[in-house]
């Protein structure tokens, strides 16, 4: 386009050029036919006819210089028109290139929102990850405990007592915790002193709060109620174990 217009211009200025040639020769040629007809007044027949001659080319020649100026007139039109269509065309990029730098803006908002989310996700997902190994760390550290309390509760606690507690242990929402019934314990006449109950568990051993020296030493010390002469010793319901307590004592602390 641009070079379509300096093409116009280049024409244009050669037609306005062209039309100054014609103006200058319409000039001369009046000059010409004016001292012809002074030459005309002064005499002679052949220079009438030759005026008339010079007056036709001068017809021709304003002729010739209406039709260049109308030449001249429609390129500078078709200049116009060309200037109107770059500035249309210039307004147009310019439009093109401000929506594409606002479209730009926000697909940099949207992009930097998109990886905040992600990060935030990321942070979201290590926090669960992090929560859950912990709750699986209490389970396991729960079970231990469970397992350790339930060894303990089994050598130290003979399996009658232990059904006992069970039938009259009941849940207490107020203050949540298990208690134990009045009635869990029979009335029976106190024995004496002196004379030693077969069945009682000598439980001087027990401490309240055990470490794991403690435990050890406690189990190697528990001895099974010895019973009467001619007396069978109680059975209970528990199983018979195959590995020693202080091994699995020393598994469940680990």
């Amino acid at each position: 386009e641009e070079e379509e217009r300096n093409k116009a211009r280049a024409e244009l200025e050669k037609r306005e050029k062209d039309l100054l040639k014609a103006q200058q020769e319409h000039q001369s040629l009046l000059e010409k036919l004016s001292a012809l007809e002074k030459k005309v007044i002064v005499g002679g027949v052949d220079l009438l006819a030759k005026a008339e001659e010079q007056e036709k080319l001068l017809e021709e020649s304003n002729m010739e210089l209406e039709e260049r100026r109308k030449r001249a007139e429609q390129l500078r039109r078709e200049l116009e028109e060309k200037e109107q269509e770059r500035l249309d065309i210039e307004e147009k990029y310019t439009s093109l290139q401000e929506e594409a730098q606002g479209k730009t803006k926000k697909l940099k908002k949207v992009w930097t929102m998109l990886m905040a989310a992600k990060s935030e996700m990321a942070d979201l997902q290590q926090e669960h990850q992090r929560e859950i190994e912990g709750l699986l760390e209490n389970i396991r550290q729960l079970s231990r405990e469970l397992r350790l309390q339930m060894l303990i509760i089994d050598n130290f606690i003979p399996q009658d007592y232990q059904e006992m507690i069970e039938n009259y242990v009941h849940w207490n929402e107020d203050i949540g915790e298990w208690q134990l019934e009045n009635n869990m314990r029979k009335q029976t006449p106190v024995p004496d002193k002196k004379e030693k109950d077969p069945f009682e568990v000598d439980l001087s051993h027990v401490y309240l709060a055990y470490t794991e020296e403690s435990l050890r030493q406690s189990l190697m010390k528990l001895e099974r109620p010895r019973t009467s002469k001619g007396k069978a010793r109680p059975k209970t319901g528990r199983r018979k174990r195959s590995a020693k307590p202080e091994t699995v004592i020393d598994s469940l602390l680990q």
